[in-house]
């Protein structure tokens, strides 16, 4: 692998290219880098504009393509002066870099001057799709986990997955790192943070070599909120939304920058509780079960983070050395219970007897409890010339305890007793990952090419301990251990990976090439009660994780690209976890300790106008396909998770924004996922389905005056078929009315989520043995109100952002047994 990197670089140092470049940097008059300036290279003859684009962070900018003339460069930033520079004349073959060129703060100040603009609420870029969740009102009285719900084409279904484009296997981040959470214990994180907490939101479907290959599907990455002004700034908020029951949340950012150091902070707190109506059709052994009942799921939360990022060598025109310390986490106390009335018709359809069933995780005196820390060490270099080097150090630790009890009264067809069963659960999971990670990047400005290379190495260790009891009951006076039940299970996964990618502009060409190596090594051990033990997981892998990106811009305007990635899905955890984990005498769920990675081949092909308007084709195909199957043992039924075969998608995606009038602009979404699944729901099961699935999304936006705006969006996922499960359309329309008070300082929202009642879950099968119908209503339904001030200096400098060294680690509890 040496030897590969070393005649990598020899061989880029060799590429020369004819064409022209103009670099250089800006700085304002403390030497400080004018983060995002404009930057326009005009023709010096007439002034006219050749090119444009934006200073990076750093503040360098760089123009390709430059034909052959004199030109100027000239520079903007709010509140500062334009400043230009002295001419310079381009021959054919040259290439430039200007001296920093320096703003001064205008000698008019803002006081009469009020300077509008507001990015999209959802942006199409090159590689991705973001959602600028800061400038959308709809979005303020909401909470992350129903972002998600809403964003053009995602779809979680009620056992918290998530699909992206018509796929299974989305990797979600947070601040550019993964959540280090289950789907569980992360829907339970995103139903407690206020989207008010929350910056953007970003959709990837095909990230690059420099990301982990886990997630077949892409990645998810929300951004909260980072003050980029110098001083104490900051921002207060508090929101309260009203369905059945309530829900509450308020937050507090808190940012100091000055010279060489930027000190941030921020914390939320929430309480959220809802009903969630159930209704469970099934037939088994000739016999079918009917049950009715409700969920209820309280959430008590905060979530918070601080850090540091301190500059070595601020006196220097361009600093070059940062290095940073962040710890975040979230704890969280849960309430969740399922009470259900079961009703056993027997095979002459008459009523045998009912099932009166109540199952509760955690309750007011004694809350299920999660609880996550990371602490993240990151240093930076990064000069004027291309280089740039960053080494980062993480440590997460993560618990999660799940008392648990199911009380279970069979009563005969007249409602008469019969007798009473009760069983207990106390559940710890105890999760450690630590991660070291490097990456290099080189880029030769004049010569249009970047490498990008780095290495990783993720240790993760997780102890499950399950504590299952029986009693007292018509059968034991006495709590007795269960035996059948009670289980320890220990898992080690060791993962090291190597990457490098180039990328090379030639003309109207770009091309980057990519390859990611990992080596894998898992152990699990299970041992129970009679010291039976299931050594499984026990494997070690290596694979390639090639990545390929072409793009060519036919006119400024128009742009064509295909890319190309292979990535892995590794099992949750918890999945392999053989726990028995029951929530009714019919009815238990259990990991799969024999589960095998999945492996996705994506292809994506997509033409974009005026870098917003998007139409994309993808192909995907998945081998050893895992998903969620119910599964038949005589009366009961229990769900796991299982490799069943594979998928070949083919996704039709259509995004465009359009502004009708100077008030009133709009985003549509439309997506269209033909899916071919084939293989087995087990030895007898074989299965050969088509499926075709729809999603869309739209939101209008109205400026209706300086103070006053409105918005109206709404999402459809028209019905569709998982392996041989229906799945019913889901959708919802959503109001919003914002006004500006306190000087433009403080915002009050009112708003209607899901104004037409329409999220719910329906999910069927008719296929063998698989016979079902489920549904489920929650209080999708809610007037909201918020506010928020936002408090501090006006002065702005870019907040370094970066992505710690975690990527995608997956941890997977059991919170609702």
């Amino acid at each position: 692998m040496i030897r590969f990197f070393t005649s990598t670089l020899l061989l880029l140092t060799t590429i020369w290219s004819m064409a022209q470049s103009i670099t250089g940097s800006v700085q304002d008059t403390k030497n400080q880098p004018a983060s995002f300036a404009v930057v326009k290279l005009l023709r010096a003859n007439d002034a006219t504009l050749a090119k444009g684009t934006l200073a990076d962070e750093a503040g360098h900018y760089t123009f390709t393509e430059v034909s052959a003339g004199t030109y100027q460069v000239q520079v903007s930033l709010v509140g500062m002066a334009n400043t230009t520079s002295q001419p310079v004349s381009v021959q054919d073959g040259q290439s430039f870099e200007l001296k920093p060129l320096v703003l001064n703060i205008a000698g008019q100040t803002l006081t009469d001057v009020t300077v509008r603009a507001q990015k999209s609420l959802v942006e199409q870029q090159v590689d991705k799709t973001v959602l600028n969740v800061a400038t959308d009102a709809t979005a303020q009285g909401k909470t992350a986990y129903e972002l998600l719900q809403q964003a053009p084409g995602v779809v979680i279904d009620p056992n918290d997955n998530i699909r992206m484009a018509g796929k299974q296997g989305v990797n979600v981040f947070i601040d550019g790192k993964p959540a280090n959470l289950s789907a569980a214990d992360l829907a339970n994180l995103l139903r407690a943070t206020p989207a008010s907490t929350i910056d953007k939101i970003e959709l990837i479907t095909n990230p690059s070599a420099r990301f982990d290959a886990q997630g077949g599907a892409g990645i998810i990455n929300i951004k909260f909120r980072r003050d980029k002004r110098l001083g104490l700034n900051g921002n207060a908020s508090g929101g309260y939304g009203q369905s059945d029951h309530h829900r509450a949340n308020a937050a507090l950012d808190l940012n100091y920058r000055a010279n060489r150091i930027n000190l941030f902070g921020n914390a939320a707190v929430s309480d959220n509780f809802q009903i969630t109506n159930v209704l469970l059709d099934r037939v088994a052994g000739g016999s079918q079960f009917r049950q009715r009942g409700y969920d209820s799921d309280g959430t008590r939360a905060i979530i918070y983070k601080a850090g540091v990022d301190y500059t070595l060598d601020h006196r220097k025109a361009s600093p070059r050395q940062t290095i940073g310390l962040v710890v975040s986490g979230n704890s969280s106390g849960n309430r969740f219970g399922t009470y259900t009335t079961t009703k056993l018709i027997n095979s002459q359809n008459t009523l045998d007897s009912s099932l009166i069933n109540q199952s509760t995780t955690g309750t007011a005196e004694r809350p299920a409890r999660n609880n996550r820390v990371n602490a993240a060490l990151n240093y930076r270099y990064a000069d004027t010339l291309g280089l740039e080097l960053n080494l980062d150090a993480d440590v997460t630790r993560f618990t999660n305890t799940a008392p648990s009890a199911i009380t279970s009264n069979y009563v005969d067809p007249n409602g008469q007793p019969l007798f009473r069963r009760q069983r207990r659960f106390d559940a710890a999971t105890d999760i450690t990952i630590v991660t070291l990670k490097g990456d290099f990047v080189k880029e030769w400005k004049s010569r249009h090419l970047k490498l990008e290379t780095g290495l990783k190495r993720t240790d993760v260790s997780t102890d499950n301990d399950l504590l299952a009891f029986t009693g007292p009951d018509h059968t034991e006076t006495t709590e007795q251990p269960d035996v059948n039940r009670t289980n320890r299970f220990t898992y080690r996964e060791k993962v090291s990976a190597v990457y490098a990618s180039l990328n090379r502009s030639v003309g109207k060409w770009s091309v980057q090439g990519g390859v990611r190596v990992e080596h894998a090594n898992v152990t699990g051990r299970s041992v129970d009660l009679r010291q039976q033990t299931i050594n499984s997981p026990d494997t070690s892998y290596l694979n390639l994780f090639p990545t390929a990106f072409v793009q060519y811009r036919a006119t400024d305007n128009s742009q064509f690209s295909i890319n190309y990635g292979r990535r892995i899905g590794r099992p949750n955890y918890q999945d392999m976890n053989p726990f028995v984990y029951q929530i009714d005498p019919y009815t238990s769920q259990r990991g799969n300790p024999y589960l095998r990675p999945t492996y996705t081949h994506n292809l994506e092909f997509s033409y974009t106008y005026k870098w917003a308007s998007t139409i994309k084709l993808a192909y995907s195909h998945t081998d050893d396909f895992a998903t969620d199957v119910i599964r038949q043992e005589g009366l009961m039924a229990y769900q796991t998770v299982a490799n069943v075969g594979r998928v070949d998608a083919l996704n039709l995606s259509v995004s465009t924004p359009y502004q009708f009038t100077k008030g009133w602009s709009v985003y549509a979404y439309a997506g269209a996922t033909w899916n071919g699944f084939r293989g087995r729901l087990s030895a007898n099961e074989p299965f050969d389905q088509r499926a075709f699935a729809f999603e869309g999304y739209m939101q209008h936006s109205f400026t209706l005056s300086k103070v006053w705006s409105a918005q109206v969006s709404g999402f459809w996922s028209a019905p569709t078929r998982q392996t041989v499960y229906r799945i019913g359309g889901l959708g919802a329309l959503n109001l919003s009315l914002q006004k500006k008070i306190m000087q433009d300082r403080g915002k009050i929202t009112l708003g209607i989520d899901d104004l037409l009642n329409t999220m719910r879950w329906k999910q069927s099968a008719d296929f063998l043995t698989q016979q079902f119908n489920i549904d489920r209503k929650w209080e999708s339904r809610r007037a909201t109100i918020r506010f928020s001030y936002r408090f501090g200096s006006k002065d702005v400098k870019a907040a370094r952002e970066r992505p710690t060294g975690t990527e995608a680690e997956r941890i997977k509890t059991k919170s609702n047994l």
